[in-house]
């Protein structure tokens, strides 16, 4: 019985190595180099747009940090640390860059109060951030979208 956990532990690890493997481009004389395109571990995103709208607030840093191998995310918002486990497959590429189905879930954070303007826009992001079900990566950003259409924007650190 354990072998066979073992064995599906494996097999689900690989598998996620192959989806974050990078993304190939076959198209001819496309104005983004996707070839190399994955989530790599311990890059860090920084919050530049939430519904369109340039953020964060007032020299605050709202970051997001993918651990694509523990299918895990973290980062910072004006006031507190936040935690989630997310999940990302392949969809497609195209010049634009590479899209993925994507999932938060188990979304988790600190307690700490702020001022009201920051703690708004921290619920804003944790009510934001789990809704998003696809994403697009170029090599100097990721756009998170709800059913097509952008709802973040990160620019890599």
């Amino acid at each position: 019985m354990v072998t066979v956990v073992k064995k599906k532990k494996y097999l689900f690890l690989f598998i996620l190595l192959l989806v974050f493997a990078g993304c190939k481009s076959t198209a001819n004389n496309t104005s983004v180099d996707t070839s190399a395109l994955s989530f790599d571990k311990g890059q860090v995103w920084q919050l530049v747009s939430l519904r369109g709208k340039e953020q964060p607030p007032a020299g605050a840093v709202v970051t997001l940090v993918l651990n694509p191998e523990a299918g895990t995310v973290n980062g910072r918002t004006q006031c507190n640390r936040y935690f989630a486990d997310f999940s990302a497959r392949f969809r497609s590429q195209s010049a634009e860059g590479c899209r993925y189905d994507l999932t938060f879930s188990y979304l988790g954070h600190g307690d700490v109060v702020c001022p009201d303007a920051d703690m708004s826009a921290e619920e804003r992001y944790f009510a934001l951030l789990p809704k998003a079900d696809a994403c697009l990566l170029t090599p100097y950003t990721l756009t998170l979208m709800q059913r097509g259409k952008e709802i973040m924007k990160f620019e890599l650190q």
